[in-house]
């Protein structure tokens, strides 16, 4: 068995394995439906091979995250797949171990993971963040411009708007566009993903991209994989297109650090972790990367702050002469998960990080 990342004329037979895992007949191809995770130009996913044949699969899709002004290298994992003969034999395992070893080496600080498997659990991959799942019903749109399915002159606008959100996936406008049409989150669901706009005078207040269900769709409530600008603007979006009667409900995510328009308030919601996992590839390395955001939260607390990895994974954090031993998972919880404990004192300032939620547009 050899594990690797795949060559450009490999990508096949992952489409195929990967179509026979996830889909049917009435589904997009998972090829189609994720572009990057099976870009041949990338060539960043992994693969087992018993001899020519490809028997397990994990996409990697490589990104840079925007948090303020901080930066962070990170990968997302997903389509994970491995052919029914060759199951529970620990495939799998081996490969994110080396896709551990390769993520490292390519200098990223964070790995997202599609799934919460318990594979992933015992490979230090983590339950992080914070989210509140509404379901927005109709009510009344009184928008006073004009809501409208986006044209291609939107796009630099709707770049604009996109690029001030100040937690997001870094992409050009030509990666987003790919993403838009290839809709690979609502795909799951067989649903159309479009794109909507409300505009006043020729200029874009806000933006949702939607994954609209249609009839052969596994589920009639509508997505929203992103949304930009005036929320208030954004809300009427919604309540306009729930007034053409195409659906009844829209479901809606935000994750704990982003606000949302008061009217929202109104509809019942749900709170829970961001979805799938996370692995902190390199602490010392992420905490770097972190640096200019925390600086804008507390620069005593970023002048004095330091980590330290010990053999066993576990770390130790030095600020302000504390220090806090951690494990990996305490981590993850430290830095991502809201919580409110008094013994971590000015940490409290900087931490948690905000991380967007992962069921978007960039959906691995």
């Amino acid at each position: 068995m050899e594990i690797r990342r795949l060559k450009a004329d490999e990508f096949e037979q992952a489409i195929q394995l990967a179509d026979q895992t996830f889909r049917d007949q009435e589904h997009t191809s998972m090829g189609q439906a994720f572009p990057h995770v099976f870009s041949t130009e990338l060539g960043q996913s992994f693969g087992a091979f018993d001899g020519e044949t490809l028997v397990s699969f994990m996409g990697l899709v490589p990104a840079t995250l925007q948090i303020g002004s901080a930066t962070l290298t990170v990968f997302s994992i997903g389509s994970v797949c491995t052919h029914e003969n060759y199951r529970q034999q620990g495939i799998s395992t081996k490969i994110l171990q080396e896709i551990y070893r390769y993520t490292d080496q390519a200098a990223a600080s964070l790995l997202f993971v599609s799934g919460d498997r318990g594979m992933y659990m015992r490979n230090d991959c983590y339950h992080f963040g914070k989210v509140s799942n509404y379901t927005i019903s109709q009510t009344k749109c009184d928008y006073g411009g004009d809501i409208s399915q986006a044209q291609s002159e939107d796009i630099f606008q709707i770049d604009s708007i996109r690029r001030a959100t100040k937690v997001r996936f870094n992409s050009s406008i030509w990666e987003w566009r790919v993403l838009l049409e290839a809709g690979a989150f609502p795909s799951i669901f067989k649903m159309k993903q479009a794109l909507y706009v409300a505009s006043r005078d020729g200029v874009i207040e806000g933006y949702a991209v939607m994954g609209l269900p249609i009839a052969s769709s596994t589920q009639q409530q509508a997505i929203v994989t992103e949304w930009g600008g005036d929320t208030k603007v954004v809300y009427e979006i919604f309540q306009n297109i729930l007034a053409q009667g195409l659906m009844k409900e829209i479901g809606l995510t935000i994750p704990w650090h982003e606000k949302f328009c008061e009217e929202l308030n109104q509809h019942p919601y749900e709170d829970q972790r961001n979805s799938g996992t996370i692995h902190i590839v390199n602490a010392t390395r992420l905490l770097e990367q972190l640096l200019p955001y925390i600086y804008e939260k507390n620069i005593q607390v970023a002048q004095s702050l330091t980590i330290e990895t010990l053999e066993d994974n576990h770390v130790i954090l030095h600020y302000s002469g504390t220090k806090i031993t951690l494990t990996p998972e305490d981590l993850v919880t430290l830095l991502f998960v809201p919580q409110e404990n008094d013994l971590l004192g000015e940490l409290q300032t900087v931490f948690p990080i905000p991380l967007p939620y992962t069921e978007g547009m960039y959906y691995v």
